[in-house]
């Protein structure tokens, strides 16, 4: 009886422990969610915010260039940046001056020619509030997003103004926040003082004289404050400013009951609250540890019956409980499917590790590891083999590292790894590599016809940080930026990534309706013969005309189509495109060929075959007219399936040739296998030709290959007429770059090039 007794408390002693650590370890899990949630709410603010200031710095460019632009200007400027498109929160905006007494009738008439909102009674111009003063502040040009809202012609802004807070913009160059009531909701009214050549002066006299007036933008911030909290459902949130003379705040949602609040600055004066409710970390408020107690007391219970019932077993009784109260607790802690540690147990580990490094005086390090491509695994093999991919990972990290580093699944195909400064005998740069190194070699497991080849990208983090979060949340950014370079590497986290990150997620955002808004054009390169000079082809190339940013590079933009996946259906619309330009002109007598560039994404799939195959029906061109132009390193991503889909496309009578060769790491062997029809020397080899020996030899060793293979050669990049010399002396057979001819759009194209090539009857 005393065993049954003392083995029925120590098990209910022992699942009121357990419960309560599952409580407090959820309520922790949940304060660290919320914090993290408060943390996306404030990055979504901040770039909104900054959004925001893209059309300020737009408006006072304008107005700073064109000072006296008549209302229609201003409202066809607003057309050409699309503002009510791009900022759903935009209530309106305006241009607004200062006009002295003398100047008032000429003022009247200027705008009662082209008022920016209704005259007043009877089709006048009329000063509201009514009466004689040294000067007004009215806005000659405006737009509004309805027609129901804005103020009329005449409205005096300074007038309406008795604090005097515009002047002091006028004065002080400072930007001015401020309520105000528009329709039947209060909005954020944004004053910015533009001045001559769109700088502001150094002096008060100098800002006094370069004034020309005020850009004044109406938003809604709850619109804004609404976007950032989508995906985030029970959470409130609020926006303030206080600088100077401003002071607003603005708020959405409600704070539920016992909330719990975190504050954040967004920087200049703008600061953010946001409001959640975080479960307690009492056993009894906690579903999950409340039936973790109930089952252990039951387990106790049952356990102690069987005691007093057997009289024997109770040492292995003992045993039980231990065992199931460590898996308990193992299985709060650790990922189910690697046994790696989970996100709730990283985070403890990440506070005890910056607080031993504090105390200490060293430095540790966090890695964020996400493996590149993952998704196609699943897809291609199925989940069972990404499961069994993701086991053969962890095990692989876990033999590269010390016993003193903790490495952690945070869910999907991203990993954690921290490393302990107190026992850093290397540099964290050294790990990366390593880990990279023993990820690419190739995985062997059942239910793959073939060995798996991946591939990471790895951000790292080192040194101290005010919370868990943020060390793993800077190592994330510095991971991001790894996977946007061109995966399989690492980055080290700095300062100024975090506005990269910003820069790169706004390309991103612009991207998605780039190709809805026809953004994207093509222009066309040509290729000489390299005997006489005739231009016997053409290569099509992306450009992407951003409507603020002007002509993106190339470099800039297509690495982040690759990433999105959006690579795909922009390069369907270039074959189709390309296709199309290269049939009009055969029909009034061109006979060059036209070649396109093909994404190693693209060649990820099968559907790249149709989208050849729409591309010459659509356009009427014959096949053997289209080159397609593949990279050594996307033929060498999956031999076998590339090769495979490349003989498909030479099936349908098309071109084959491999771009930048010679960068790559593709073997003789390989090449073999590959329909390809001509190699493309990259201008790396071109630009070394004249002044190394290394780059001779090199494409001596690369032309003597192609036409060993029965392949053409093409040498990119040439800029000078003594390349053309040595690459003729090695036999090249065509060239092109910028000493010939830069990429030209197709009425350029036809104008230079063509003219003389078209039948003059076919001209005419």
């Amino acid at each position: 009886m005393a065993g049954a007794t003392l083995l029925a408390i120590a098990g209910t002693i022992g699942a009121g422990f357990a419960a309560s650590g599952v409580a407090r370890g959820d309520a922790a899990r949940a304060r660290a969610g919320f914090v993290a949630s408060s943390a996306e709410v404030a990055s979504t603010l901040r770039l909104a915010l900054l959004h925001e200031e893209d059309l300020a710095v737009s408006a006072q460019a304008f107005i700073a260039g064109n000072p006296d632009a008549t209302n229609i200007e201003f409202v066809r400027w607003s057309n050409s940046v699309r503002a009510f498109e791009r900022y759903p929160e935009l209530v309106g905006f305006s241009f607004s001056e200062m006009v002295h007494a003398s100047r008032l009738p000429a003022f009247a008439e200027r705008v009662s020619a082209d008022p920016p909102a209704p005259l007043g009674p009877h089709g006048r111009f009329q000063v509201l509030p009514a009466g004689k003063r040294p000067y007004y502040c009215l806005a000659p040009a405006a737009r509004s997003r309805s027609a129901t809202v804005g103020f009329p012609v005449g409205f005096d802004y300074c007038a309406a103004d008795p604090t005097g807070a515009r002047l002091w913009t006028r004065d002080s160059g400072r930007t001015l926040h401020s309520p105000i009531k528009v329709g039947n909701r209060t909005s954020l009214l944004v004053s910015t003082p533009v001045y001559r050549g769109g700088v502001v002066p150094s002096t008060l006299f100098a800002r006094r004289m370069a004034f020309l007036g005020w850009v004044g933008t109406a938003v809604v911030p709850k619109v804004v404050l609404d976007r950032a909290l989508e995906g985030h459902p029970g959470m409130a949130a609020t926006l303030g400013y206080r600088q100077g003379r401003s002071e607003v705040l603005f708020s959405t949602g409600s704070p539920p009951k016992g909330a719990q609040r975190v504050s954040q600055s967004l920087g200049d004066g703008w600061i953010v609250r946001t409001f959640g409710a975080v479960p307690a970390a009492g056993v009894f408020s906690n579903g999950d540890a409340l039936g973790l107690l109930g089952a252990g007391i039951a387990v106790s219970v049952l356990l102690a019956a069987l005691v007093l019932v057997l009289g024997t077993g109770r040492a292995r009784a003992w045993r039980l409980v231990e065992v199931k109260t460590d898996e308990l607790r193992h299985q709060a802690l650790h990922d189910p499917l690697t046994g790696l540690a989970n996100r709730a147990l990283v985070m403890d580990r990440t506070e005890q590790l910056l607080a031993r490094n504090r105390r200490a005086g060293t430095s540790g390090a966090a890695m964020f590891i996400d493996l590149d491509r993952f998704k196609n695994i699943n897809d291609t093999l199925g989940h069972e083999a990404g499961d069994e991919l993701l086991k053969a990972v962890s095990e692989r990290l876990t033999g590269c590292l010390r016993e003193s580093d903790t490495i952690a699944r945070m869910g999907g195909d991203e990993f954690v790894v921290l490393m302990d400064g107190g026992t850093l005998a290397i540099d964290p740069e050294l790990v990366a590599e390593r880990l990279l190194d023993v990820l690419r070699q190739p995985f062997e497991f059942v239910g793959a016809p073939m060995p798996v080849t991946i591939s990471a990208s790895i951000g790292i983090a080192a040194g101290d940080r005010n919370s868990p979060a943020e060390l793993l949340r800077d190592a994330d950014i510095a991971m991001y930026l790894a996977k946007g370079t061109g995966k399989n590497c690492y980055e080290v986290f700095s300062p100024g990534m975090e506005s990269d990150v910003r820069h790169r997620q706004g390309m991103e955002f612009d991207l998605r309706s780039a190709l809805e808004a026809d953004q994207f054009n093509l222009v066309y390169q040509p290729i000489y013969n390299l005997d006489d000079l005739s231009v016997v082809g053409v290569e099509a190339l992306l450009r992407w005309n951003h409507p603020t940013l002007g002509v993106v590079s190339p470099d800039e933009f297509i690495p982040l189509l690759e990433t999105s996946g959006h690579i795909v259906q922009v390069g369907r619309t270039v074959l189709v495109k390309a296709c199309q330009q290269m049939a009009a002109w055969h029909a009034r007598g061109s006979k060059l060929g036209v070649s396109v560039n093909v994404s190693a994404r693209q060649l990820d799939h099968n559907i790249v075959v149709d989208h050849v195959r729409e591309a010459l029906e659509l356009s009427g061109l014959e096949p053997g007219m289209l080159t397609l132009e593949v990279t050594e390193t996307a033929l060498m991503s999956n031999p076998e399936a590339t090769a495979r889909r490349l003989h498909e496309l030479k099936a349908i009578g098309v071109l084959i040739a491999i771009d930048d060769f010679g960068t790559g790491y593709s073997s003789l062997a390989y090449l073999q296998k590959f329909p390809v029809d001509s190699l493309k020397i990259d201008r790396t080899f071109t630009d070394g030709i004249d002044r190394s020996r290394e780059a001779q030899a090199l494409i001596h060793t690369l032309v003597q290959l192609g036409r060993d293979l029965g392949l053409r050669t093409l040498a990119e990049g040439v800029e000078t007429t003594e390349q053309v010399e040595r690459l003729r002396g090695e036999h090249v057979n065509e060239i092109q770059g910028f000493l010939l001819a830069r990429p030209l759009d197709p009425e350029s194209f036809e104008t230079t090039i063509l003219r003389h090539l078209f039948d003059p009857v076919a001209a005419s």
